[in-house]
């Protein structure tokens, strides 16, 4: 629970700090802190349900901070989620490049994602190659910060790991707070 509740407030901060950065940085250099712990979740998070959780409502929280259309990035943000977890649980992501690699094609995927949900439910805008190079500069700024966010939600796991290892072990075994006379 509290490794849950310092992930969330690591992806509300990072909600925040990006509100504060966006009003100095045009979009496509700010990055998407909070998606970042996303991409952390799916890659380190050891439970699936609860990572699920956590991204939906990191999600919403994006939702309603960003006037998107509601539910646009919790969607989103679930499937990037999902990918992640399905490629730390398939691929070796163990060095830094290859994590780098993923992040680079989840943050691509995304800002595809944004741009038909928005394209399919609004206004259609055509793929051009603006969208492209917009998609490919958030991208590679996603990319850049993606170390320090993705290695703060791998220090909350391996932080709380050891406490709700323990909390559970004593239960499961069925002897918790027995001594031996």
């Amino acid at each position: 629970m509290k490794s849950t509740l310092a992930v969330l407030a690591l992806g509300f901060a990072g909600l925040m700090l990006q509100g504060g950065l966006a009003r100095a940085l045009p979009p496509p250099w700010c990055p998407d802190l909070s998606w970042l712990v996303v991409v952390g979740l799916g890659l380190r998070w050891p439970g699936f349900v609860s990572g699920f959780l956590v991204t939906a409502v990191l999600g919403f929280a994006m939702d309603a901070v960003s006037g998107s259309l509601i539910g646009q990035h919790a969607l989103l943000r679930l499937g990037t989620y999902l990918v992640a977890a399905i490629a730390a649980r398939q691929l070796d992501l163990s060095g830094g490049i290859p994590t780098a690699m993923l992040t680079f094609v989840l943050s691509l995927g995304y800002g595809f994602g944004i741009v038909a949900t928005r394209s399919l439910l609004l206004v259609p805008e055509p793929l051009g190659l603006e969208v492209f190079a917009i998609a490919a500069v958030q991208a590679v700024v996603n990319t850049l910060t993606a170390g320090p966010l993705i290695g703060g939600v791998e220090r909350i796991v391996n932080r709380f790991a050891d406490e709700e290892v323990a909390r559970r072990s004593g239960l499961a075994l069925g002897h918790a707070g027995r001594t031996r006379p």
